[in-house]
């Protein structure tokens, strides 16, 4: 029984649907417009956030140029903070079959700001 408690803690934990890098950068960039991660990355699908982060994002950067100080929050992120983001965003997709929950690095508004342009 305790071998079987076990094994369902380490699926459970290797199984994680988010990317807890990503959600930290999506935090700081991305919340306070688009609203909890689960709300933000669950307006497009997997294939739509792998639109936006083709050639360095370049998309992504695109589609902020009119919000300067969002835009320059974007723009400095590194290749490994992009890259993170994509990982949760795409993760957290719409189709990803993704159900959110509250453990302390999801928890937040549930309606953004800011829909995301498809």
């Amino acid at each position: 029984m305790r071998a079987i408690m076990i094994l369902f803690f380490l699926l459970g934990f290797l199984q994680a649907d988010y990317n807890e890098k990503g959600m930290h950068v999506y935090k700081k960039a991305c919340k306070s417009c688009h609203g909890s991660g689960d709300y933000g990355a669950g307006q497009l699908d997997e294939a739509q956030w792998e639109d936006y982060f083709v050639f360095h994002a370049q998309k992504l950067k695109k589609v902020h140029e009119d919000s300067p100080e969002i835009y320059k929050k974007i723009k400095v992120l590194s290749s490994n903070k992009l890259a993170s983001l994509e990982d949760f965003l795409v993760g957290n997709a719409k189709d990803s079959g993704s159900v959110g929950g509250c453990d302390g690095n999801r928890c937040g508004i549930k309606s953004g700001k800011v829909k995301i342009a498809k």
